[in-house]
Protein backbone atom coordinates (compact mmCIF):
# COMPACT_ATOMS: atom_id res chain seq x y z
CA UNK A 1 0.00 0.00 0.00
CA UNK A 2 2.85 2.69 0.87
CA UNK A 3 4.60 1.81 -2.44
CA UNK A 4 1.33 2.57 -4.58
CA UNK A 5 0.78 5.50 -2.62
CA UNK A 6 4.13 6.73 -2.78
CA UNK A 7 4.12 6.06 -6.59
CA UNK A 8 0.57 8.16 -6.60
CA UNK A 9 1.86 11.23 -4.49
CA UNK A 10 4.59 11.56 -7.05
CA UNK A 11 2.23 11.54 -10.24
CA UNK A 12 0.05 13.70 -8.51
CA UNK A 13 2.92 16.36 -7.58
CA UNK A 14 4.21 15.96 -10.81
CA UNK A 15 0.39 16.36 -12.66
CA UNK A 16 -0.45 19.15 -10.54
CA UNK A 17 2.74 20.94 -10.78
CA UNK A 18 2.67 20.79 -14.42
CA UNK A 19 -0.80 21.79 -14.69
CA UNK A 20 -0.09 24.98 -12.60
CA UNK A 21 2.90 25.95 -15.08
CA UNK A 22 0.40 24.76 -18.26
CA UNK A 23 -2.21 27.87 -16.83
CA UNK A 24 0.77 30.09 -16.42
CA UNK A 25 -0.44 30.54 -12.20
CA UNK A 26 3.34 29.87 -11.23
CA UNK A 27 6.26 31.00 -12.40
CA UNK A 28 9.10 28.33 -12.90
CA UNK A 29 11.87 29.23 -10.16
CA UNK A 30 15.41 27.84 -10.79
CA UNK A 31 15.83 24.09 -11.58
CA UNK A 32 18.30 22.66 -9.41
CA UNK A 33 19.59 19.16 -8.94
CA UNK A 34 20.00 18.05 -5.09
CA UNK A 35 23.81 18.56 -5.15
CA UNK A 36 23.63 21.74 -6.77
CA UNK A 37 21.13 22.70 -3.50
CA UNK A 38 23.44 21.67 -1.18
CA UNK A 39 26.38 23.51 -2.81
CA UNK A 40 24.66 26.47 -2.18
CA UNK A 41 24.02 25.87 1.96
CA UNK A 42 26.45 28.02 4.26
CA UNK A 43 26.77 26.46 7.97
CA UNK A 44 24.43 28.97 8.87
CA UNK A 45 21.74 27.60 6.23
CA UNK A 46 22.48 23.91 7.24
CA UNK A 47 21.95 25.24 10.66
CA UNK A 48 18.86 27.36 10.45
CA UNK A 49 17.04 24.45 8.73
CA UNK A 50 17.36 21.42 11.17
CA UNK A 51 15.49 20.30 13.82
CA UNK A 52 16.36 20.94 17.29
CA UNK A 53 15.27 17.67 18.43
CA UNK A 54 15.48 14.21 16.79
CA UNK A 55 12.09 12.07 15.73
CA UNK A 56 10.69 9.20 18.17
CA UNK A 57 10.82 5.94 17.37
CA UNK A 58 7.32 4.71 16.71
CA UNK A 59 6.04 7.82 15.37
CA UNK A 60 4.41 9.16 12.12
CA UNK A 61 5.83 11.15 9.69
CA UNK A 62 6.43 14.16 11.96
CA UNK A 63 6.50 13.02 15.29
CA UNK A 64 3.36 12.11 16.81
CA UNK A 65 3.13 9.02 18.56
CA UNK A 66 1.86 5.57 17.14
CA UNK A 67 -0.10 3.22 19.84
CA UNK A 68 0.38 0.02 18.14
CA UNK A 69 -1.87 -1.54 20.19
CA UNK A 70 -4.91 -0.15 18.29
CA UNK A 71 -3.65 -0.59 14.76
CA UNK A 72 -5.98 -2.50 13.18
CA UNK A 73 -5.20 -4.86 10.31
CA UNK A 74 -6.06 -3.05 7.07
CA UNK A 75 -8.48 -5.60 4.93
CA UNK A 76 -7.72 -4.71 1.38
CA UNK A 77 -10.55 -5.59 -1.19
CA UNK A 78 -10.58 -7.99 -3.78
CA UNK A 79 -10.94 -6.21 -6.25
CA UNK A 80 -8.85 -2.88 -4.98
CA UNK A 81 -9.67 0.66 -5.11
CA UNK A 82 -11.09 2.68 -8.06
CA UNK A 83 -9.05 5.46 -10.04
CA UNK A 84 -8.70 7.87 -7.30
CA UNK A 85 -8.79 10.76 -10.36
CA UNK A 86 -11.86 9.60 -11.62
CA UNK A 87 -13.80 9.12 -8.85
CA UNK A 88 -12.75 12.84 -7.65
CA UNK A 89 -13.34 14.55 -11.07
CA UNK A 90 -16.87 12.25 -11.21
CA UNK A 91 -17.58 13.49 -7.56
CA UNK A 92 -16.29 17.40 -8.33
CA UNK A 93 -15.37 18.28 -5.04
CA UNK A 94 -15.46 21.81 -3.35
CA UNK A 95 -12.37 22.18 -1.40
CA UNK A 96 -13.06 24.06 2.28
CA UNK A 97 -11.73 27.48 2.64
CA UNK A 98 -8.27 27.28 4.37
CA UNK A 99 -8.17 28.19 8.01
CA UNK A 100 -5.29 30.00 9.27
CA UNK A 101 -3.79 29.09 12.64
CA UNK A 102 -0.11 30.72 12.26
CA UNK A 103 2.38 30.00 14.65
CA UNK A 104 6.22 30.69 14.83
CA UNK A 105 8.60 28.09 15.07
CA UNK A 106 11.68 28.70 13.63
CA UNK A 107 11.62 31.30 11.07
CA UNK A 108 14.14 30.97 8.06
CA UNK A 109 14.25 32.40 4.43
CA UNK A 110 14.06 29.89 1.95
CA UNK A 111 17.75 29.35 0.30
CA UNK A 112 16.32 30.81 -3.37
CA UNK A 113 17.10 34.14 -5.39
CA UNK A 114 13.32 35.45 -4.95
CA UNK A 115 12.93 34.16 -1.33
CA UNK A 116 10.10 31.85 -2.43
CA UNK A 117 10.04 28.15 -2.65
CA UNK A 118 10.80 26.31 -6.00
CA UNK A 119 8.78 23.37 -4.94
CA UNK A 120 6.06 21.55 -3.09
CA UNK A 121 6.82 18.63 -0.70
CA UNK A 122 3.72 16.30 -0.46
CA UNK A 123 3.77 14.23 2.61
CA UNK A 124 1.11 11.42 3.90
CA UNK A 125 1.34 11.28 8.09
CA UNK A 126 0.82 7.16 7.97
CA UNK A 127 -0.72 7.08 11.44
CA UNK A 128 -3.50 4.62 11.94
CA UNK A 129 -4.68 6.43 15.05
CA UNK A 130 -5.11 9.69 13.70
CA UNK A 131 -7.23 11.06 10.83
CA UNK A 132 -7.51 14.37 12.58
CA UNK A 133 -5.58 17.91 11.30
CA UNK A 134 -6.15 19.64 13.80
CA UNK A 135 -5.08 16.84 16.00
CA UNK A 136 -2.02 16.26 14.17
CA UNK A 137 -1.46 20.56 13.81
CA UNK A 138 -1.95 20.62 17.71
CA UNK A 139 1.10 18.22 18.54
CA UNK A 140 3.61 20.12 16.34
CA UNK A 141 2.07 23.61 17.77
CA UNK A 142 2.25 22.09 21.31
CA UNK A 143 6.30 21.31 21.15
CA UNK A 144 6.37 18.84 18.35
CA UNK A 145 7.65 21.30 16.18
CA UNK A 146 10.99 21.23 17.67
CA UNK A 147 11.54 17.49 15.72
CA UNK A 148 9.58 18.55 12.62
CA UNK A 149 6.98 20.92 11.58
CA UNK A 150 5.29 21.64 7.62
CA UNK A 151 3.23 24.44 6.58
CA UNK A 152 0.18 22.80 6.73
CA UNK A 153 -1.96 19.46 7.18
CA UNK A 154 -5.41 18.16 5.23
CA UNK A 155 -7.26 16.35 5.97
CA UNK A 156 -11.32 14.98 4.52
CA UNK A 157 -12.83 18.08 6.11
CA UNK A 158 -9.87 20.78 6.66
CA UNK A 159 -7.40 22.63 5.61
CA UNK A 160 -5.29 23.87 7.89
CA UNK A 161 -2.47 26.44 7.28
CA UNK A 162 -0.25 26.89 10.90
CA UNK A 163 3.28 28.02 9.04
CA UNK A 164 3.31 30.92 6.81
CA UNK A 165 4.54 29.76 3.70
CA UNK A 166 6.92 32.83 2.91
CA UNK A 167 9.33 31.06 5.69
CA UNK A 168 10.66 27.61 5.23
CA UNK A 169 9.88 24.31 7.58
CA UNK A 170 11.43 21.68 9.44
CA UNK A 171 9.83 18.59 7.21
CA UNK A 172 12.06 17.21 4.52
CA UNK A 173 15.88 17.40 5.53
CA UNK A 174 18.22 20.70 5.78
CA UNK A 175 18.21 20.62 2.45
CA UNK A 176 14.65 19.92 0.94
CA UNK A 177 13.36 22.86 4.11
CA UNK A 178 15.55 25.44 2.92
CA UNK A 179 13.92 25.05 -0.92
CA UNK A 180 10.26 23.96 -0.33
CA UNK A 181 6.65 24.53 0.64
CA UNK A 182 5.63 21.44 2.89
CA UNK A 183 2.25 20.12 3.68
CA UNK A 184 0.91 16.94 4.93
CA UNK A 185 -1.71 14.70 3.81
CA UNK A 186 -3.42 13.33 7.08
CA UNK A 187 -4.40 9.59 7.05
CA UNK A 188 -7.39 8.88 5.45
CA UNK A 189 -9.95 6.23 7.20
CA UNK A 190 -11.47 5.43 3.97
CA UNK A 191 -11.30 5.42 0.13
CA UNK A 192 -13.66 8.66 0.24
CA UNK A 193 -11.76 10.22 2.67
CA UNK A 194 -8.74 9.90 1.04
CA UNK A 195 -10.13 10.64 -2.24
CA UNK A 196 -11.56 13.92 -0.65
CA UNK A 197 -8.06 15.17 1.09
CA UNK A 198 -6.45 14.39 -2.10
CA UNK A 199 -8.70 16.69 -4.22
CA UNK A 200 -8.10 19.46 -1.55
CA UNK A 201 -4.32 19.14 -1.57
CA UNK A 202 -4.51 19.53 -5.17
Amino acid sequence: MNRKLTKFLIGFTMVSATFLFATNNVQAGQVLTPDEMKTQLNSQDTKEATPIKEKKAKTDDIGVPIDSSKVKKAIMPKAGYPSVNNYIYQHNYLHPNITQDLHTFSIFNYKTDDNRPNGVVVHYTDNPNNYSARSEADYEINGGWQSAFVHTFIDARTILNIHDTDYGAWGSGAVGNKYFAQFEMVTARNFEDFAKTTSYSA
